[in-house]
């Protein structure tokens, strides 16, 4: 096929669109997976493949929204206990057994207003990392953390290493090969778009008492 007649913006137009369509399949080919009726260890990896196939096309389209300045947050109420619990159950369709997964809502508002489809870009990335390098249990929460909508990830693995947590926010970490660095990058993104009253949402990155790794999101 000849492109040499479309202009910039059609061709990243229609390529836009077949990544989003390409997801939709991939969503078709993971809810095929969840209907089977085998829970082997082949499925369940599937099923993880698929979600980390999806998420880094999600990350494309994300790419294409910076680059065209369109990052705007559309934001809506949204109960966030109710979120946790989704994001809980997906997580667990995942893991299918292999890992503990809790969530703690104490505190939690009846609603908050947040771009649901970005939030949750960022907190699947999290969950993906978390999965990958949890010995054993996960723990998922949302509250209020000094008047700002606190969502976080805590897995019992061996944390972030130092070189995570001493790099800024506004530069792409060096990306390993699972691509751990650019999704923390896009999260900072996701978090710092998020803004009321001048007041940007923060990515807070650190070790938790035990030693796993702890994803602090607080949108404002």
């Amino acid at each position: 096929m000849n492109t040499s007649g479309m202009d910039g913006l059609a061709f990243k137009t229609v390529l836009a669109a077949n990544l989003h369509e390409t997801k939709n399949i991939l969503a078709q080919l993971m809810l095929r997976l969840d209907n089977m009726d085998s829970h082997t260890a082949a499925v369940r990896d599937a099923r993880l493949l698929c979600q980390q196939v999806s998420d880094r096309m999600v990350q494309m389209l994300l790419l294409f929204e910076l680059q065209a300045e369109r990052l705007v947050p559309r934001y809506e109420a949204h109960n966030p206990a109710d979120f946790l619990a989704e994001l809980r159950e997906n997580a667990r369709s995942w893991v299918d057994g292999r890992l503990r997964i809790d969530s703690e809502e104490d505190g939690a508002p009846d609603y908050w207003y947040f771009d649901r489809s970005l939030v949750e870009m960022a907190m699947m990335n999290a969950l993906h990392n978390a999965v990958r390098h949890a010995s054993a249990r996960l723990v998922l929460r949302t509250g209020v953390r000094h008047g700002r909508l606190l969502f976080e990830v805590e897995d019992d693995g061996a944390g972030y290493p130092a070189s995570v947590l001493s790099a800024q926010q506004d530069e792409p970490l060096p990306v390993s090969q699972d691509g751990t660095g650019l999704g923390l990058y896009f999260s900072a993104l996701i978090a710092r778009a998020h803004v009321n009253k001048e007041q940007h949402g923060e990515l807070l990155l650190h070790n938790g008492k035990a030693g796993g790794a702890v994803f602090s999101l607080l949108l404002p």
